[in-house]
This record gives C-alpha cells, sequence and structure tokens, in this order.
C-alpha cells in the first residue's frame, strides 16, 4: 500500500460525509497574472499615453518612447501567455478569462502588423491622403479596443483566482467577517422565530423547513508541524 502525504489544508464536509484538499495557488501563475498586470496595466497604456501627450517633445522621442513601450509589453505578454499554457498543459477557452485574454492578444498582435504596412506620412504643407488618415483612425481604434479588451481579461482573472484560489480582496474578508459575527449574534441570542426541535432525533437538531440545501456544514483540517 502506498501512502502520500500533503501539506495542504483539508475541508471535511459533514453533511454529505465528504472532504477535499484546498487547491494552492501555483506559483507560475502568479507570475503569469503579474506579467499580463505589468504589460496590460502600465506598459501598454504608457505608451497609448505617450503617444498622446509626448509630442511636444523636440524630435520623434515621443515615438521611440511609444514604440519601446509597446513591445515590451507585446514580450512580456507572449512570455505570460507561455508560462499560463505550458503550467495548465494546454489552452482551454472554457473561461470568460481565457476568452477575453485571447481576443486582447489577437488584439495586440494586429498592431505590429498595422504599424509595419503604414502609409507614408505627407511632408508639411501638403495635403494628408486618405490611406494615411484611414490608417490613422484603423490604428487608434485598434489600440484602444485592445487596452479594453486587455483590462477585461486582467479583472477576470483577478475574479477567476478569488473563486478558484479563495484569494480574496480586502472588502471580501471584511464581509466574511460581519458575515461572521451575524451568524454567532443569531446561534446565542436567536433568530427571534418559533423554532421546532425534535427532541426523538438522534441527532438532536432542530428542524427548519426553510433550510435550504446547499447550507453545509464545514471543518478545515489544518497539517501539523512535525
Amino acid at each position: 500500500m502506498h501512502s502520500i502525504t500533503s501539506s495542504r489544508p483539508v475541508r471535511v464536509l459533514l453533511v454529505s460525509g465528504s472532504a477535499e484538499a484546498e487547491e494552492d495557488l501555483r506559483p507560475v501563475l502568479s507570475v503569469h497574472g503579474f506579467m499580463m498586470f505589468l504589460a496590460w496595466g502600465i506598459l501598454l497604456p504608457g505608451g497609448i499615453l505617450s503617444a498622446r501627450y509626448l509630442k511636444h517633445l523636440k524630435g520623434d522621442g515621443w515615438f521611440k518612447i511609444h514604440v519601446y513601450m509597446q513591445y515590451s509589453g507585446l514580450a512580456i505578454i507572449f512570455l505570460g501567455f507561455l508560462f499560463a499554457v505550458a503550467e495548465l498543459r494546454g489552452l482551454y477557452l472554457d473561461s470568460i478569462h481565457v476568452k477575453f485574454g485571447m481576443g486582447a492578444i489577437i488584439l495586440a498582435c494586429v498592431q505590429p502588423v498595422n504599424a509595419y504596412l503604414r502609409p507614408k506620412k505627407s511632408a508639411s504643407g501638403e495635403i494628408v491622403s486618405s490611406n494615411r488618415i484611414m490608417w490613422e483612425y484603423i490604428h487608434v481604434i485598434v489600440g484602444r479596443c485592445s487596452i479594453v479588451v486587455g483590462m477585461a481579461a486582467l479583472f477576470s482573472g483577478m475574479k477567476h483566482l478569488g473563486e478558484r484560489y479563495d484569494v480574496y480582496l480586502e472588502y471580501r474578508e471584511k464581509q466574511r467577517r460581519r458575515e461572521n459575527f451575524l451568524a454567532r449574534s443569531n446561534w446565542v441570542l436567536g433568530n427571534g422565530e418559533e423554532e421546532d426541535h425534535d427532541l426523538l432525533s438522534p441527532s438532536g437538531m432542530s428542524v427548519d423547513k426553510d433550510l435550504h440545501p446547499s447550507d453545509r456544514m464545514e471543518v478545515q483540517l489544518e497539517p501539523l508541524n512535525r
């Protein structure tokens, strides 16, 4: 007989009589999240803002900042994408986070191709060609759409981690503490309504007709440090 030991906490469900081990947060996925936040939250928006507000600089300084930040963000996106695929051993489009992420990556990959095909800029005093005007509109619209979809992928990824690995934000922690406090108060003082107790029941538990099937009792067992 082979035995497997684990340092992860175990959740025991008393009502259903089952036990399940809580899944730890994978370090590679943490790196994936950090890299995507760096790309979609800092580098790519910074490149867009440089093209929008730094054109007053002498020469083409704003253009160099724009290009460097965009290509750096794109490279980090690819690395983060490869980390996630390698850790999960495949690409599965079964969650809204993955769908948003793939859409953002596709839009981001269109931008370098679009930049390579840009028409030549007209000299000072000349009329801007219609191809150049159309290209500028397409470049701006696709870039902003990629940022919007990328931010949606970021927030959906945070929500996914919160649901799967119990990584809660501060407001959710405060909400949990408040619910625990109210539950303890109701247990001690009662809810003010008449309760029916089955004294002949071996469990001695009260009979509540309004009990939802989803309600369950849980006990979490932490591993002992030896």
